[in-house]
């Protein structure tokens, strides 16, 4: 009641959902299992996490468009580990008014449950077919209710003496025909550019530009993760990258990026291998290996060709320290196509980029989502962009993009400015010389 908003959040929600599925599941599942040798306490582990995965499920689907195959392995070998998570937790908590060192140590072993949590979830999300699209997942749906409903018709009808074939019969055709129905729809088809094509996804608080050609498709920056970027490429209809570049270690730009490693098909992950690291590039770093997909060294100077499209990287010129703001080290990247130039600095701002050879750029990425950066507007002078595309969450908790950013821009004649929060999807397309814009959203 308090903060009403947080119905929006999928936290929330799957909490929320999960907690109302045990008390709603929990007795039922209790009633099913007696008579069975199995100890209460392993039944109710086992009970709990299939009622939490089918009533969580929906809403995964829902946000980020493919569910958990193997929920309730997952949770069943976790289960344990909760009362010491949350119990330590609170002990914790408690005691750190009295004394810090008892809530340190109390904090260290919640810690080590914590971590049992950790390796569960990555082992399980590792095993072939660990996620499904929201296809498959309707066809389990469809055939755990056609089960359900023919066990509860037939021990109905068994009593009256009546065979249950024909409710078996039944859900087994609807089964079949909702098979046919999802595999029968026509995949998403992809539209070959005329030239180059920059598609500036809507990602939320984070970013994602993907660059297309007739042969070519690069995808620079990731979102993350609960953008699902992989499902809005397969959406898109494609089924394969080029190449996938990581202009550093953090979130909002690279926590998608092992998802879309894992669906589609990569050549080649550029990478600035900053000293700072993070959970999320380290994610995807592995599932490049798992995968044999090269991981190659994006650093000043470096230059890749590939479908038409010229890539210069601008910066970092080294890996940078480990204590540094991976922001000061981003990747900056230079995309060329006949004589348009994209500008891509990542979160890199005017302390950054105003130290390098610039010049004028007709499509601008302006950096960290519209921050405030003093030097931009004497950047801008220099960059002269005509479009100038600014990838922000609604609403977002850091009021991106910033008056004083907007100002700036508002300075340059006759430049366009998108904002994904609030056009959604900004499409740029250019035959090399002239270029058009659309949004999607």
């Amino acid at each position: 009641m308090w903060s009403p908003t947080s119905l929006l959040e999928p936290g929330f929600q799957l909490s929320f959902v999960a907690v109302a599925g045990i008390f709603v599941g929990l007795p039922a599942a209790r009633r099913f299992a007696e008579g069975y040798p199995v100890p209460r306490t392993v039944a109710d582990a086992v009970a709990i996490a299939f009622v939490c995965g089918l009533a969580t499920a929906p809403i995964v689907l829902v946000h980020f468009g493919q569910a958990p195959a193997y929920t309730v392995l997952a949770n069943a070998i976790a289960f344990p580990a909760m009362p010491a998570v949350l119990g330590l937790g609170l002990l914790a908590a408690a005691a750190d008014p009295v004394s810090p060192e008892a809530a340190a140590s109390l904090a260290w072993l919640a810690g080590w449950a914590a971590a049992w949590l950790d390796l569960v979830a990555r082992l399980v999300a590792s095993l072939p077919g660990a996620e499904i699209g929201s296809r498959t997942a309707l066809l389990v749906a469809l055939a755990l209710a056609g089960v359900g409903a023919t066990a509860r018709y037939g021990r109905r009808r068994l009593r009256r003496r009546v065979s249950p074939l024909v409710p078996a019969v039944a859900a087994a055709a609807l089964l079949a025909l909702a098979a046919g129905w999802l595999w029968t729809r026509p995949a998403p088809a992809w539209t070959e550019p005329g030239g180059l094509r920059v598609t500036f996804l809507d990602v939320g608080q984070g970013d994602a530009v993907l660059l297309e050609t007739a042969s070519a498709r690069v995808l620079v920056d990731q979102g993350p993760p609960e953008a699902n970027v992989a499902g809005q490429l397969a959406g898109m209809g494609i089924r394969s990258l080029s190449a996938l570049v990581l202009t550093h270690p953090q979130r909002d730009h690279v926590g998608g990026a092992a998802d879309v490693i894992r669906q589609l098909r990569v050549g080649v992950v550029l990478d600035p291998e900053l000293a700072a690291r993070g959970p999320e590039r380290d994610e995807a770093v592995a599932a490049a290996a798992a995968r044999g997909v090269p991981v190659r060294a994006a650093r000043t100077g470096s230059e890749f060709k590939v479908g038409g499209i010229r890539l210069r990287v601008l910066w970092p010129p080294d890996p940078g320290l480990p204590s540094e703001d991976p922001n000061l080290n981003a990747v900056v990247l230079v995309a060329s196509f006949g004589e348009a130039d994209v500008f891509l600095p990542a979160d890199a701002e005017s302390d950054v980029t105003a130290r390098l050879p610039l010049g004028a750029f007709e499509i601008l990425k302006v950096a960290h989502h519209g921050s405030e950066d003093p030097g931009l507007e004497r950047q801008l002078r220099i960059l002269r962009p005509q479009v100038a595309v600014i990838s922000a969450g609604r609403n977002n908790d850091y009021g991106h993009p910033r008056p004083e950013t907007l100002a700036a821009l508002a300075t340059v004649h006759g430049l366009a400015v998108y904002r994904t929060d609030r056009h959604g999807r900004v499409v740029v397309e250019t035959d090399g010389r002239g270029f058009r814009v659309r949004t999607e959203g």
